[in-house]
């Protein structure tokens, strides 16, 4: 129990002494499990596969030869993918967000802070026709940076087929729809910000209440009702779900309509919003 405590081992399995009399009076015979449940998947796995060594103890020796009891085969629709896989599309999502904030919508507040933006104040262009040249921008950065590292990743991670020239139109598709969405949030919040270092100071905020709420890492069906909340308005979750339809079930535009809707209407919907809220004035 010390080593477990220490971290030395992540689980201990107890044998009680009249384990072997219990079990031949098939009198409920038991062993103990004691695992470090701080982490799940490991004490998961650990249960898994004590439970399944006593479902092998318990079987008869002889076998009978017609099965009188109902059993579950499992079919799986798709090959094995390995975390590595499951992983790449919140890195590829994670990747745009990165260039959005970083050479996108940072940029602009810097030009704010050094008087650079007058430039833009003085130009006859109407106030959404700035905006969107702000919003292009950013969103031509991050969809490269999106496009690369999909590339890449697909090769390091073993993704099937990964140039099908299908496959690759419906991901750039939903890199340039999250691309645009991720842009529009972000000038949505920092358009009427005038301090440098107020967007760095929310930049790990950011990170943690869209990234992991969004089923990058683990599935939302297993969150609490809070975090259900936040998954369904945040934009990275449509776009995780997307990519995974896409990388890991080869599926097409018709598994992913909802997810390329909300992003577009996300999108719409902070491009108005930063239109109305922007500030032509020093």
């Amino acid at each position: 129990m010390t080593d477990l405590r220490n971290g030395r081992i992540n689980g201990v399995v107890t044998i009680p002494p009249e384990f072997s009399r219990r079990a031949l009076a098939k009198n409920e015979p038991r062993i103990a499990l004691i695992a470090d449940n701080a982490d799940n998947f490991v004490a998961a796995t650990m249960a898994a596969t004590l439970n399944n060594l006593v479902t092998a103890y318990n079987a008869p020796a002889i076998p009978e030869r017609v099965p009188l009891k109902a059993r579950l085969d499992v079919v799986e629709v798709y090959p094995y993918v390995p975390y590595l896989q499951y992983l790449l599309p919140g890195s590829i999502v994670m990747s745009i967000f990165m260039m959005v904030m970083i050479g996108g919508r940072i940029i602009f507040i810097d030009d704010k802070d050094r008087g650079l933006h007058e430039g833009y104040l003085v130009t006859p262009i109407k106030k959404l026709e700035l905006i969107a040249g702000f919003n292009l921008s950013g969103a031509i950065k991050a969809v490269l940076a999106g496009t690369v590292l999909m590339t890449i990743g697909s090769v390091i991670a073993g993704i099937p087929d990964p140039f099908l020239p299908i496959r690759l139109l419906r991901l750039f598709v939903v890199i340039v729809l999250t691309s645009f969405a991720l842009v529009s949030m972000m000038f949505l919040i920092m358009v009427r910000m005038t301090d440098p270092l107020m967007p760095r100071a929310i930049f790990g905020v950011l990170n943690t209440l869209l990234f992991f709420p969004s089923g990058a890492v683990y599935p939302p069906q297993a969150f609490p009702n809070w975090t259900r909340a936040i998954a369904a308005v945040d934009p990275f979750t449509y776009s995780v779900h997307a990519f995974k339809s896409l990388l890991l079930k080869n599926t097409g535009f018709t598994a992913i309509s909802g997810d390329l809707l909300y992003l577009a209407v996300f999108s719409a919907i902070a491009m108005t919003l930063v239109t109305l809220l922007f500030r032509r004035t020093l």
